[in-house]
């Protein structure tokens, strides 16, 4: 009997623990310079990006910290100017920002705003 190699691939997956998790800036990328506002398009990779009423395992949604380290994971993750959260499962934004060299620290946290260890950090240049 032929076992296709489509049920082999999701076995092997299964095996792994499934695809990876993770948190990307698709715009803007690392390096870039911009204008401001700056348009940010983010995406997630094995995680359900969704408003933040509940804590569900494999869900969660976005904040970006400007100028400001990520969260060490577990933490909360405050809210303030530096720490902006999405909750209601937005996936892009427009930040105003002053000309310079910034750096953009994207980080899922759950429902309760629990800092996530998925992240992504980058730097641009507004102009």
């Amino acid at each position: 009997m032929r076992i296709s190699s489509l049920l082999v691939a999701a076995l092997m997956l299964a095996a792994c623990g499934g695809p990876s998790r993770s948190v990307s800036f698709t715009e803007p990328t690392d390096g870039a310079t911009v204008s401001s506002p700056v348009h940010v398009e983010m995406a997630a990779n094995g995680l359900q990006i969704e408003r933040a009423l509940e804590v569900r395992e494999g869900a969660g949604h976005f904040h970006i910290m400007v100028d400001t380290p990520c969260v060490t994971p577990g933490q909360t993750i405050p809210s303030d100017d530096t720490h902006l959260h999405f909750g209601q499962a937005q996936t892009s934004t427009d930040l105003e920002l002053p000309p310079g060299e910034h750096t953009l620290c994207l980080q899922a946290g759950d429902g309760a705003h629990t800092a996530l260890d998925l992240r992504q950090q980058i730097t641009i240049t507004v102009q």
